[in-house]
């Protein structure tokens, strides 16, 4: 949807929304800052989640995520979550991530008895049993019984008409491992997605150089289960934030000064100059709200990163396997709340 198509009662609106219903996670990935997060894990309150839901009816939202940093199926009431956001706002796109371990048939089932959501990925990052044990913490055997039951056709339909898997390729992912995941994706029928390691504002460590152009995350408004607006996924703590549902609408948040400021500076080219931007590598370009130049300039700019860089698809890796991963001990599972 382009630009113009996204502005209401003179003002501009987000084009997604990002709702955190619990900021806790079942597994142990090395490429995601959860395990060093330091604030309160837990789920957000209803009542909270309502009022999230219910600010969002006052624009024509294009999509909606009940997910940000936590994992949706460890939040008990994820379920009737989504069937509300279903019945409050039938219009909008409703999308999900799942690392699939705590999607066991049940809650498949329930899923689809619900409707089911119109797009579902799945990380599933490696089919390597002890690689995957090391990076996730789990079995890979359970996850692999999920997804088989989900994309059984007597009921995939019913949980989402696109299913995607999802692997982010390491630095030192093989290509016989990307190509094993592929070959895996495309005999379950579902589109296979490999994209490399975000640094997380210089939080995790990627060999992606920071781009020069717009993100596109600037467009989109994340909520942490707390009620505080987060800058976005990568500002896993909340620490640069953009205000607070609790005390604000979530159009009042997006149409902020500090929301504003940071749209300014990646739509004119001075990402590098705001905080934590200039650190992060989130690669994905932002190509709304700018002018004719400004659009072809930053078209330009991301096309040139990505043919140089490749952050996305399959590339061979940068370093030999870390034994660590691919042979050693077994990281612990985390206990599931």
């Amino acid at each position: 949807m382009i630009f113009r198509q996204r502005v209401q009662d003179g003002g501009e609106y987000p084009r997604m929304v990002s709702i955190e219903t619990t900021s806790r996670c079942n597994a142990a990935c090395p490429f995601c800052p959860y395990n060093f997060k330091a604030r309160d894990k837990f789920h957000m309150d209803q009542d909270l989640f309502e009022k999230i839901v219910e600010d969002c009816r006052a624009f024509p939202l294009e999509e909606i995520e009940p997910f940000l940093n936590g994992e949706p199926f460890v939040d008990p009431r994820i379920i009737g979550r989504l069937q509300h956001i279903r019945s409050r706002l039938p219009k909008t796109r409703l999308g999900l991530y799942s690392n699939g371990y705590g999607l066991v048939p049940k809650r498949i089932d329930e899923l689809a008895s619900i409707g089911g959501v119109d797009r579902l990925t799945i990380s599933l990052n490696t089919l390597d049993p002890v690689r995957y044990k090391n990076i996730m913490g789990f079995k890979l055997e359970r996850t692999l019984d999920n997804m088989k039951y989900l994309v059984d056709p007597v009921r995939r339909s019913k949980v989402a008409p696109k299913i995607q898997f999802r692997m982010v390729r390491m630095e030192d992912s093989t290509l016989e491992e990307q190509d094993l995941f592929v070959d895996y994706c495309e005999s379950m029928g579902v589109e296979p997605f490999i994209v490399g390691q975000f640094n997380y504002k210089g939080d995790i460590p990627s060999a992606f150089p920071v781009p020069s152009y717009g993100c596109e995350h600037i467009t989109r408004l994340d909520i942490l289960s707390d009620g505080k607006v987060t800058l976005c996924c990568q500002d896993h703590e909340g620490e640069y934030t953009w205000g607070n549902v609790r005390e604000q609408s979530v159009l009042e948040v997006y149409r902020g000064n500090t929301a504003k400021k940071y749209r300014e500076y990646h739509r004119t080219g001075r990402r590098k100059e705001i905080e934590p931007c200039g650190d992060c590598n989130l690669f994905w370009p932002n190509l709304e709200g700018m002018g004719v130049a400004e659009t072809v300039k930053t078209a330009c700019a991301a096309a040139w990163y990505f043919a140089k860089h490749r952050p996305n698809g399959r590339r061979p890796p940068s370093r030999d396997p870390d034994p660590a991963l691919s042979g050693g001990p077994a990281a612990e599972p985390v206990p599931e709340t």
